[in-house]
């Protein structure tokens, strides 16, 4: 099965600690079953049968909630299956694009806040904005950073459309925009602004990424050096999130950086 991951960054660079930053991301899912395995994992019973994950804190997951139905993943994933045949689709490619995921995450201090509304927001805001089927809206609050989950069956107009509904570059600027003008703003969240450190301040910031991330699961990970890497090529994105003091935005230089990574759950957004 494969999935491909687009990153789309929200988020202010302020010299406070209390960087509003927040992940939005689409992701394809494609695949035969990747919607019941998807929806299982959203739904935490791949974690109850296998074991629950490093980075997933099982003492709290009954904090989670969905804001869709309470049915089982196999329930929802029987009516998606109804749903498309009674299109009249009854045979699909083998890369079919047989969901998308939609992910809003906030940065790690958020937990001390009350996020209902937030996430609310944007489970209102997918209603609107995406056309198929939305088959489940899953909050997790058991992980280091608040995020929720839609997953929708890009099934419209008897067709199957998740690449168009996803689309280019261009399609994922204007929902990130348009995301903030209808929520981002409203939740204290500035609009899009990645910048370019100097070298100088990049290895301090790196420093101090390292230093917050000594605590987290992704250090005795197997993907550590890999995590390790990225934070020293670009360390700002990694600060936001863990909400790192950055540079001041006048000790800074514009610049647009998209965001492009393969499928991998990693421990702050899964």
């Amino acid at each position: 099965m494969h999935q491909c991951k687009i990153f789309i960054k929200l988020g202010n660079v302020e010299s406070s600690a209390m960087a509003a930053s927040h992940i939005f991301r689409m992701e394809k899912l494609t695949g035969k079953g990747i919607i019941l395995v998807a929806l299982k994992h959203n739904k935490r019973t791949l974690q109850a049968g296998r074991g629950t994950d490093g980075h997933i804190d099982a003492s709290k997951s009954f904090l989670n909630y969905c804001l869709t139905s309470n049915d089982t993943p196999e329930a929802i994933d029987r009516k998606a299956r109804v749903l498309i045949t009674a299109a009249g689709i009854d045979k699909l490619r083998s890369n079919q694009v047989m969901g998308v995921e939609v992910l809003f995450s906030l940065p790690i201090n958020r937990h001390s806040q009350d996020t209902k509304k937030f996430f609310t927001d944007c489970f209102e805001w997918v209603k609107l904005t995406f056309e198929g089927e939305l088959l489940s809206f899953d909050v997790h609050l058991d992980e280091s950073a608040p995020h929720a989950h839609a997953v929708i069956l890009p099934l419209v107009n008897g067709k199957m459309k998740g690449s168009k509904m996803i689309g280019g570059i261009g399609n994922l600027t204007r929902l990130r925009n348009q995301f903030y003008t209808d929520v981002g703003m409203q939740h204290g969240l500035s609009r899009n602004i990645s910048k370019r450190l100097s070298e100088s301040d990049k290895q301090s910031l790196s420093k101090e990424v390292l230093k917050v991330l000594k605590t987290d699961p992704v250090m005795n990970s197997s993907i550590y050096p890999c995590v390790r890497d990225l934070i020293v090529l670009d360390p700002l994105p990694f600060a936001q999130m863990l909400s790192i003091a950055t540079p001041k935005r006048n000790e800074l230089d514009k610049s647009f950086v998209d965001y492009k990574r393969s499928r991998g759950r990693g421990s702050f957004f899964t």
